[in-house]
Order: structure tokens, then C-alpha cells, then sequence
């Protein structure tokens, strides 16, 4: 049994939370670092008896074998120093901080406590992209050679978030540009990146973008190509496709349900479904059972922070494309 601590119990601390709670034999959550007067009702209602004002207190606790980070991003770096210091596994969402430089010394801290660590890169999870992935590995569309990503949000976050999360590339895009190198296995050398706001102007205020076209060239010369809009009037739109030497794979939306109607009005499907977390339910909880796995089996838990490193890296050379108006050339990866 694995037993967890989570800090921050946000939205998506909840969602970890509740998963493991309702879906996990072999894992629980026994100890929350939040606001009690806030959460203390929920934590008791989910079976989560100890709660604590700070993460060192919590850390105190010795049945404790891992923790979740899902406080804030401008947290992760000092709860994250603090977890390791304990040696406690740590389950990380992202990106874990906006500082390259900070995300390098959380690697070597990492690395020298000897400890699993885990990113919250959860659409590696999702089922359908890991069919994608398990159709490409069989070499059923040959080595990719074009990589389409339309990722597309209902509208976008309240302004006060936006401020401190990075803006669209590092906590939107971020989330593409994994995937993309998930699966061409392969390093970006060239990022080039367009964006303009079409909504709430204020956005331009916090040098943020709502609206952008990202072209990613590979080492190995694929070519990517990812579309992001926060003002999706019909729901939640995510799809994929490879194009490769020997043919195509691709992902389609997902709708609310599969129901199709034919009448003298034309053909009718469901809307798109509305929010990230109800269309990528099942791969939140499949990357906990992930990292779950791995702590048992001692395998190595992945993504990791060379994983965030790269995304990262990524996203902040399409900010500076954006800013210059011109292609970023990337340093070459070892």
C-alpha cells in the first residue's frame, strides 16, 4: 500500500485525490497540506483524517511513502526542495516551475535524494493517444513525417490564473508540445510560432496570447504543426494525426456521447465535451496508476524532469519567436 500526501487541493488536487480514493487497491491518501477551515469537510468526507497548515508538518508524518504537489506553480520549486529533503516520491503537476534554471536544480536535488519523481503529463495516459502511439511504434503509418495538434479550450481562465501560470504556451501548449515529442521520439531543433488575442484584450496587458499556430521541426525532420484557441464555441476540441511514410493515424474529437440522428434536417451528433477534466478523466487516473506501478516494480517513473525540461524549453522559444517574429533555433539535446 502505498500511502500519499497531497499538497494543494485545488481543482486538479481533487481530482488526484478523489482518483485515488475511489479507483486505488493499492494506494490512499492520508494527509493533506491546505487551507482546513476551507477543505476540512471534504477531506473527512473522502477519508482523509490528517491535514495540516504547512508541508514541513505534514512531512513529519513517517507513513507518508509519496506526495502529490498540486499547489500553484510558483510553490513547486520550494515544496518540491522540501518533499525530497524528506525522501518522499513526489508526483508533480506541471510545469514545475517557470525558471529554467530552477528546473535544472530540481532535477539534480531529485537525482541526489535518490527518489521517484513523476510529471503530471497526463495526456500521455489518455487511451486514445496511447492507441496512437501503440499503432506508431508498430509502424502501421511508417516513420512520421507530418504531425498535426488541434487542442482547443472553451474559453480560457480567469486573468488572475493567467498572470501567474506562464500564459498560453506554458500551461496550455505545454501539454502539445509533450506530446509531440512522446510521439516522434525525438528532439525539437527549430520552433517557430505565431499568436494574436481575439478575445478579452486585457490578456495582451499580462504579455499573453489567446490565440496561436506553432510549427516544431524535428531532428529527424518531421515536421509538427499544433493549433491552440482558449475561445472554442463548440466545446473542447483535442485531435491528432500522424502522417507517415506508409500512411495516416489519427485521433478524433470526443463528443459527449456516440449517438448520431438522420432526419430531413440533416445529420446531428453531440456537442464536444466541455471541460478538460471530463475529456481526460480516465488519463488522470491512469498516470497515478503509473506512478503507483513504478514505486512498487522500483522502474523508473516517466515523464520526468528531463521530459519538463524539453516541453519547457519549447515553450519559451515560441514565446521569444512570437516576440522576435522569427524561427528559434533550439541548442541540441544529449
Amino acid at each position: 500500500m502505498v500511502n500519499f500526501g497531497i499538497v494543494g487541493l485545488g481543482r486538479i488536487g481533487k481530482v488526484h485525490l478523489l482518483n485515488i480514493q475511489r479507483y486505488f487497491t493499492n494506494a490512499r491518501v492520508i494527509a493533506a497540506c491546505s487551507n482546513k477551515n476551507k477543505h476540512e469537510e471534504f477531506l473527512k468526507e473522502h477519508g482523509v483524517n490528517l491535514y495540516f497548515d504547512s508541508l514541513e508538518l505534514m512531512l513529519k508524518t513517517p507513513e507518508i511513502d509519496a506526495v502529490i504537489i498540486a499547489s500553484p506553480t510558483a510553490f513547486h520549486f520550494e515544496h518540491i526542495h522540501q518533499v525530497a529533503q524528506a525522501r518522499k516520491h513526489i508526483f508533480c503537476e506541471k510545469p514545475i516551475d517557470l525558471s529554467v534554471e530552477k528546473v535544472i536544480n530540481i532535477k539534480e536535488t531529485v537525482d541526489a535524494a535518490g527518489i521517484h519523481f513523476m510529471l503530471g503529463f497526463n495526456r500521455r495516459f489518455d487511451p486514445h493517444i496511447k492507441k496512437l502511439k501503440k499503432a506508431l511504434d508498430q509502424d502501421k503509418a511508417g516513420r512520421p513525417r507530418i504531425l498535426k495538434i488541434t487542442s482547443r479550450d472553451p474559453e480560457p481562465p480567469p486573468l488572475k490564473f493567467i498572470k501567474h501560470s506562464g500564459g498560453l504556451f506554458l500551461d496550455m501548449t505545454i501539454h502539445d508540445f509533450d506530446i509531440a515529442r512522446f510521439l516522434v521520439e525525438d528532439e525539437v531543433v527549430q520552433v517557430m510560432a505565431y499568436g494574436t488575442v481575439f478575445g478579452d484584450s486585457n490578456m495582451e496587458t499580462l504579455d499573453d496570447i489567446d490565440t496561436a499556430v506553432v510549427t516544431l521541426i524535428f531532428k529527424n525532420g518531421c515536421m509538427v504543426q499544433i493549433d491552440n484557441s482558449r475561445y472554442c464555441p463548440y466545446g473542447y476540441d483535442q485531435r491528432i494525426e500522424v502522417f507517415g511514410e506508409k500512411g495516416k493515424i489519427a485521433t478524433q474529437n470526443i463528443l459527449e456521447d456516440a449517438i448520431q440522428t438522420s432526419n430531413s434536417s440533416g445529420h446531428h451528433t453531440a456537442r464536444a465535451q466541455y471541460f478538460f477534466i471530463q475529456r481526460y478523466a480516465e488519463s488522470y487516473r491512469n498516470a497515478l496508476f503509473h506512478f503507483v506501478q513504478t514505486l512498487e516494480n522500483g522502474q523508473s517513473s516517466t515523464p520526468g524532469t528531463e521530459d519538463s525540461l524539453a516541453a519547457m524549453t519549447i515553450a519559451l522559444a515560441a514565446k521569444q519567436s512570437i516576440r522576435e517574429n522569427r524561427p528559434i533555433t533550439l541548442p541540441t539535446r544529449s
